[in-house]
């Protein structure tokens, strides 16, 4: 599984990676600090895991799904931010986002879930 890491914080990436790295099936790890660069390296390494935030230099997280989805159904995208406001929410899903967390929550549920969907 090739999971690109979407987050201006350097500090978020590798922590989230030291994490990630315990799935079974990780293969890769690709990052991003903003939106620029993952529109870049989406199209050139196809990941299968996108994790994004919302506020990045460059653009929203949600227009990154918005435009994933244009043209992408399957990638998995979770959507990890510090600004886990209703609003926020359902602007993610309904721009194709598969799942929305909460950094400072939810941050297991990263792990949890992309575990449970390795394993099914």
């Amino acid at each position: 599984m090739k999971i690109l890491i979407v987050d201006d914080s350097e500090l978020l990436r590798e922590r989230l990676i030291e994490h990630l790295a315990k799935l079974p099936d990780a293969q890769a790890f690709i990052e991003a600090e903003n939106i620029l660069e993952a529109n870049k390296l989406i199209g050139e390494l196809n990941p299968d895991v996108i994790i994004t935030d919302i506020r990045m230099p460059g653009g929203s997280g949600i227009d990154l799904v918005k435009k994933i989805r244009a043209t992408d159904k399957s990638t998995l995208i979770i959507v990890l931010t510090n600004y886990p406001y209703v609003q926020y929410r359902d602007a993610a899903l309904e721009a194709g986002a598969n799942y929305f967390f909460d950094k400072t929550n939810e941050f297991e549920k990263v792990y949890s879930t992309l575990y449970e969907i390795s394993n099914s």
